[in-house]
């Protein structure tokens, strides 16, 4: 499958947005293949991993962290950004009726798993040219564009870190 460039630039500008709007189901819109549902499953792989690919460029190319920069220095970045990890406590007190703690600690969990997939992803985009990859980086990309639940999450994030000048 060839990607479109035209279509990826698009999807980033439409997944920033979404992003920035706290809009799920514009953002859900935003990361779908040029087309949609009919896409086959190995295209939609590809589409999904070469747009991950490119959020992650732009939120690097936004922080205006120096390429090379510490694993310390893109969280730290990250978290100015996004604020703090949520905590389990944080997360009942929003609705304790319908969050119990096995749930808040999962959820926090997996958020947690996204948030460094993120920093992985953009560590890539922040790589000097003849550095090899970091393997975590390499690792992040399969397993979040297999994730169809990570995957949103982490483009989400990527999208909001897509827009916020450094």
């Amino acid at each position: 499958m060839t990607i479109d460039q035209a279509a990826l630039g698009s999807a980033v500008k439409a997944v920033v947005d979404a992003a920035c709007a706290d809009d799920a189901a514009m953002l859900y819109q935003a990361v779908m293949p040029p087309a949609g549902t009919d896409t086959p499953p190995a295209e939609a792989t590809t589409w999904f991993g070469s747009l991950l690919i490119h959020l992650a460029l732009t939120a690097a190319s936004a922080s205006r962290l120096e390429r090379g920069c510490s694993r310390e220095a893109v969280s730290g970045w990250i978290s100015e950004v996004l604020g703090p990890l949520p905590t389990p406590a944080l997360l009942r007190a929003e609705d304790p009726g319908r969050i119990d703690h096995v749930e808040a600690v999962r959820a926090v969990a997996d958020y947690s798993w996204c948030r460094e997939s993120a920093v992985n992803l953009i560590r890539l985009g922040l790589a000097q040219p003849d550095e090899e990859p970091d393997r975590r980086g390499v690792d992040a990309h399969c397993a979040v564009t297999n994730d169809k639940d990570a995957r949103i999450t982490v483009m989400a994030m990527l999208g909001r870190l897509a827009a916020e000048p450094g």
